[in-house]
């Protein structure tokens, strides 16, 4: 908490945030997701690009003080890119969004009579462009299967279960710090703990739903989902350290940007998605 405790907790205070806000954020987020999960593939799809370009729009305004320019239209072109060319050709598709960051990048700049700072304008452009233009479109990858809404939700479940099993084991747990320079209040009890909660639950409830999952597959899936989503979270602490900012965003009141809240989903798609392709 910041300032006065009692102020704090009369309001609805946690860590800084407004709490009550916070929930009713996540409540139309969740709905938003689920509504258009279980309504068409390209709903969910169109819910997809629309977070990754919010996401990409909201970090090209955080970064830009403290010197760091990102060719935000090429950005948001790839990501409508990736994830249309995912979902009418599939993976080979994503790599319009590729070619796009790239090229598009490169071509910008040629065209900027007052372009500076080339390598640093491409490079950052890139790498925003690949962690969540590219990143996000696996999502349209996964949820154009045929079972695609119950992986979709396995995966997304799989990550928000095991952070909140990570909380509830490393508060009152959490002993050995995983990488405290960089988040110090991640926790190898932690950890192990959201995993553990994840593929129990995963295990239990996945097998009722459908046919493709098995205890044994559901619960992997889990643990993969989870760790991946425990590193995007990690990487994305360090990140905002090297920038010298709190959030990737401001949009979500309560919760910071887009990015924020969908760092370790962002990674955890791809290891859900090659996952899936290995056993079905």
């Amino acid at each position: 908490m910041t300032g006065d405790d009692g102020a704090d907790d009369a309001i609805g205070m946690v860590g800084g945030r407004n709490l009550p806000i916070a929930i009713v954020v996540g409540v139309v987020l969740a709905g938003l997701f689920l509504a258009s999960l279980f309504w068409r593939a390209e709903a969910f799809a169109a819910v997809v690009i629309g977070f990754a370009v919010v996401a990409l729009v909201e970090v090209a305004r955080i970064v830009r003080p403290v010197g760091i320019r990102l060719l935000t239209p090429v950005l948001v072109v790839s990501a409508i890119a990736a994830s249309v060319g995912a979902f009418t050709a599939g993976p080979s598709g994503q790599l319009v969004g590729v070619a796009i960051i790239v090229g598009g990048g490169a071509l910008a700049l040629l065209a900027d009579r007052d372009r500076r700072d080339v390598v640093r304008t491409i490079g950052a452009t890139s790498f925003f462009g690949l962690w969540v233009a590219i990143l996000a479109s696996y999502a349209v990858l996964l949820v154009d299967r045929d079972d695609g809404p119950v992986v979709v939700l396995a995966v997304v479940g799989a990550v928000i279960v095991a952070d909140i099993g990570g909380y509830a084991f490393g508060v009152p747990f959490g002993r050995h710090k995983v990488a405290p320079s960089v988040s110090p209040n991640k926790s190898w009890e932690g950890l192990i703990g959201g995993l553990l909660v994840a593929a129990a639950l995963a295990a239990a409830v996945l097998p009722r739903v459908g046919d493709t999952f098995d205890p044994l597959s559901a619960a992997v899936l889990a643990v993969l989902c989870g760790l991946a989503a425990f590193l995007g979270d990690l990487f994305e602490s360090m990140v905002k350290r090297d920038l010298g900012v709190k959030d990737l965003g401001g949009l979500l009141p309560g919760h910071g940007g887009v990015l924020d809240r969908v760092d370790g989903i962002l990674f955890a798609l791809p290891v859900g998605y090659y996952a899936m392709a290995l056993v079905t």
